[in-house]
């Protein structure tokens, strides 16, 4: 037997036991005894109070008998007023913005996530979850799409550039790395190469002599001219214009002698000079357009992606992609957060903000909630689920009712017996 069932049998029995109790004190033989008087009067009192409150139970839910008393049927005659009520009770009594609100303020919602998710990052589903995460992410790329956009950024950038800036930058750096002086050793050591040979030497030595032969001159002149070729042959004048330019060559090969020290500044002189060259500036501006297409960027681009992927793809594949590279990186992003007194205070305050907005704009929702479930429910089903829940508190009403009333009319007959 339910409790409610068992309140309402105790009610029941009580009420009749006050009804019998009277109907066995009405004969005359027992209402003329004192005891008996005095009995009928409790037991009288008892059955009224027993009566009253069954009516008052029973015209809470329903018209008593089925006999439509005016105010009786409460529940379902007010059903529109107990449900406002209700629904304003819940909405800003029990649960008001600021109750909720206050409560909410209690808890560090940063917090606790945080070591939630230091808990869980060891955990093998949510390592699986990861990686099923980073596989798709990576499906997820369309390389078609990708891959031509990327050359577009890629042009648009080359485009952007600043010729004149790029020039200059050139040339500081070569200047920075030495490279000037370097590129002239290395043309010098060529030179020296040619210079030093054989074959050179005859050479330079033949032209010598064509040159002298070559001379217009008469008188003294000519006779020294045709002295001296008499005198040299091509190997020795070759040899003599050899060693001149072998010497000219080593002091340009020595640091900071005058001689290389003024080429080189004429070659720097020149090379400043470039970034204010229009003919070579438009060149280059018409380079930049040509880039892309003279390296195929667009085929090279989707090559190196679909590399890049299948790597990337391989890698997710790999059994400690997660614990070794993924977790690590939470971690010291969690870390790193706790550590930070002035972050966590901004993000509770933050999460804060994002919940009290919610509830500003939800809250009316709660009343709603209430008043649809309640609306769900017809008078029948509404009366039998406030019964449930409080009518064995009710029932105890009538049992109260019918001994208060006994007691009562006890203290009753015995005044009347006294006076």
């Amino acid at each position: 037997m339910t409790m409610k069932k068992e309140a309402k049998y105790i009610a029941t029995v009580s009420l009749g036991v006050m009804g019998a109790g009277f109907l066995a004190t009405l004969p005359t033989a027992v209402s003329s005894t004192v005891w008996g008087t005095f009995l009928q009067g409790g037991f009288e009192a008892g059955v009224v109070g027993g009566l009253a409150d069954w009516f008052a139970v029973s015209a809470l839910f329903r018209h008593p008998l089925g006999i439509p008393i005016p105010h009786t049927a409460l529940l379902p005659n007010n059903r529109e007023k107990i449900t406002k009520a209700l629904v304003s009770t819940v909405q800003n009594e029990l649960l008001s913005k600021e109750t909720i609100r206050a409560r909410l303020q209690q808890i560090r919602f940063l917090e606790r996530g945080l070591e939630l998710a230091d808990k869980q990052l060891d955990n093998a589903s949510l390592h699986k979850g990861l990686t099923a995460l980073a596989q798709q992410a990576l499906q997820a790329i369309d390389l078609e799409k990708l891959t031509p956009l990327l050359a577009e950024e890629i042009h648009k950038a080359l485009q952007d550039v600043d010729t004149s800036r790029l020039v200059r930058t050139v040339v500081d750096s070569i200047e920075d790395g030495g490279y000037d002086g370097k590129t002239f050793d290395f043309v010098l050591d060529k030179a020296a190469a040619w210079a030093i040979k054989a074959d050179t030497r005859d050479q330079l030595g033949a032209m010598a002599i064509k040159a002298f032969e070559g001379l217009q001159s008469n008188g003294f002149m000519a006779f020294a001219v045709n002295a001296f070729i008499g005198m040299v042959n091509e190997e020795k004048i070759g040899g003599i214009i050899q060693n001149f330019v072998l010497s000219y060559i080593e002091q340009m090969r020595t640091k900071n002698h005058p001689r290389r020290e003024s080429v080189l500044t004429f070659i720097r002189n020149e090379l400043h000079k470039l970034e204010r060259n229009p003919q070579l500036l438009a060149e280059l501006e018409k380079l930049k357009s040509k880039l892309p297409e003279l390296f195929d960027l667009d085929e090279k681009l989707a090559l190196l992606l679909t590399k890049l992927k299948e790597k990337a793809e391989a890698f997710i594949d790999e059994p400690d992609f997660v614990p070794q590279h993924v977790v690590p990186i939470i971690r010291k992003m969690l870390t790193s957060i706790r550590e930070n007194p002035d972050m966590l205070h901004k993000g509770e305050d933050w999460i804060q903000e994002q919940i009290a907005s919610y509830v500003e704009q939800n809250h009316s929702k709660i009343g709603q909630l209430v008043k649809e479930n309640l609306d769900k429910l017809d008078n029948e089903k509404l009366t039998v689920l406030m019964e449930e829940k409080i009518g064995s508190d009710l029932q105890w009403i009538r049992v109260n009712g019918a001994i208060c009333g006994f007691i009562i009319g006890l203290g009753l007959a015995g005044l009347k017996m006294l006076f």
